[in-house]
């Protein structure tokens, strides 16, 4: 065995034993050199020059902005802004480039940032994980259950790769409670989904760093409770040394302190020489005179640490579902006075007993797996409050998908299905509804189903065995007919 193989073999080695001793999962933070690798997306650098040739208002070329600005690239994006402005508004309603909710908006940025996104949106349409010259990483990155993602990237491509994964936008991870909840994708520099969401030019980037140490202290348990895996980056990256400088200040950590849990993964273009034994740990400098130390492996391609990474694992959707339901549990006995006996849960000390206790086996002949107790299982007021988890305010949240949603709307809702179905869900307990000593909860299946109701889909209400579609055979029928 070389040097560098045995180097790299004992560095994922100690990685696993880590998380292992560790009992929690990874989380995977993700930049810019994860999209250039899968999708080929550009640089920055690369990325400013093709919005400066792809504008007919701009006659200089990307140097001359270089020159220009001592070679700072978001106040070269602060200067393409206008360019980006006045060509949208020159060919307004000429041409299909820029649509017409960009001229509505109040950002002046906004034609810019659409442009970057259409940019990446094109490359993710390309891409395709099967016919992938890396589709062995893609299928192993696949197979990964961190307990969450966060990056800098504004592309599509995590929740391409981790579809049971959700993703939270910009400063909705510092509003939003469930930021740190298993499973999210927490896209701290926006998304091409919410294109003015995007952090590009200077201002977006003042403003980022002056919210940047809410957004530490709001993820600090995650930097303390678990392993922190950087992928993507490079040890002068600012965006990471920003980080590291506030999780110093928050840790209040004297000279040089190797943070034990994070690994700095730094690849390598080129094939590394057999010969080579890179350091296993690495000083970054995280401005003010100050740096720390981390982790540190060093590789050419990322197939052995995509298998250092993996855990057995429960679905992550299950395993969402099941934090939530104890997070509900354990909160109703104070919040809601539902009749909760939380000491019932403290048996519950592995994996097994936790599964047992809120779902049931697999029918003999489906599918293997567990799925979480139906309504004709529950025997307990545990049981209960374990399957109706959302009060009514939550149910319009989940609903519409945004915190402040009036709980009123999720009940409009239920009135339609009621006008449509003749099915009123509130009336009694069902599998979407149940009222413990005079309250409502309700259930995931509800949330479901109104989503369907929302967006005018067609629909089937499941009560007391008895299924009712929307909209009704005889309508369908007289559809076609005609």
């Amino acid at each position: 065995m070389s040097n560098y193989d045995s180097y790299l073999s004992s560095s994922l080695e100690y990685l696993s034993q880590y998380i292992a001793d560790m009992k929690s999962r990874p989380i995977l933070f993700v930049g810019s050199g994860f999209s250039q690798r899968y999708i080929n997306s550009p640089t920055w650098g690369a990325l400013l020059k093709q919005l400066i040739d792809e504008n007919p208002e701009i006659e200089m070329p990307m140097q001359y902005f270089v020159q220009e600005h001592n070679g700072n690239y978001a106040e070269i994006a602060s200067e393409l802004v206008d360019f980006y402005r006045t060509f949208a508004w020159k060919n307004h309603g000429n041409d299909d480039m820029f649509p017409p909710f960009l001229f509505e908006s109040a950002s002046r940025s906004i034609h810019l940032k659409y442009k970057i996104a259409s940019i990446l949106i094109e490359l993710m349409e390309q891409f395709n994980v099967e016919t992938h010259e890396l589709s062995e990483e893609l299928g192993l990155i696949k197979k990964l259950n961190p307990q969450a993602i966060i990056t800098t990237n504004y592309d599509t491509l995590l929740e391409t790769l981790f579809p049971k994964y959700e993703a939270i936008v910009g400063q909705q991870v510092i509003r939003q409670k469930k930021a740190t909840n298993i499973g999210h994708i927490l896209k701290i520099h926006g998304s091409v989904e919410d294109c003015d969401s995007i952090v590009i030019e200077q201002q977006d980037y003042d403003n980022f760093f002056q919210k940047q140490i809410y957004l530490i202290a709001k993820l600090f348990t995650y930097f303390m409770e678990h392993p922190i895996i950087f992928i993507g980056y490079s040890l002068s990256d600012e965006n990471i040394k920003s980080i590291l400088y506030n999780v110093k200040q928050i840790i209040d950590a004297d000279m040089e302190p190797m943070i034990e849990n994070m690994w700095f993964i730094d690849w390598s273009m080129e094939p590394i020489n057999p010969e080579e034994t890179p350091p296993r740990e690495k000083p970054i400098s995280v401005g003010n005179g100050e740096s720390v130390r981390v982790n540190y492996i060093k590789l050419h391609t990322y197939e052995q640490l995509y298998e250092a990474l993996y855990q057995d694992s429960v679905d992550i959707e299950f395993l969402k579902q099941i934090e939530e339901t104890v997070y509900n549990v354990v909160k109703s006995d104070t919040i809601t006075n539902l009749e909760v006996d939380i000491a019932s849960l403290r048996y519950l000390t592995d994996r097994e007993s936790l599964l047992g206790s809120f779902t049931t086996p697999a029918e003999e002949g489906e599918l293997t797996g567990r799925t979480l107790v139906s309504f004709a299982d529950i025997q307990d007021p545990n049981q209960l409050a374990a399957q109706f988890t959302l009060s009514a305010t939550e149910l319009s949240e989940r609903v519409y998908e945004q915190d402040d949603s009036h709980w009123s709307y999720a009940y409009e809702l239920i009135r339609d299905v009621h006008f449509q179905t003749g099915v009123n869900l509130r009336a009694s307990n069902n599998i979407y509804h149940v009222r413990m000593n005079g309250i409502s909860r309700f259930s995931m299946n509800m949330v479901q189903l109104l989503k369907k109701v929302k967006n005018m889909e067609p629909y089937v209400v499941n009560v007391n065995g008895r299924e009712i579609s929307y909209p009704l055979l005889e309508d369908t029928e007289e559809a076609a007919g005609e």
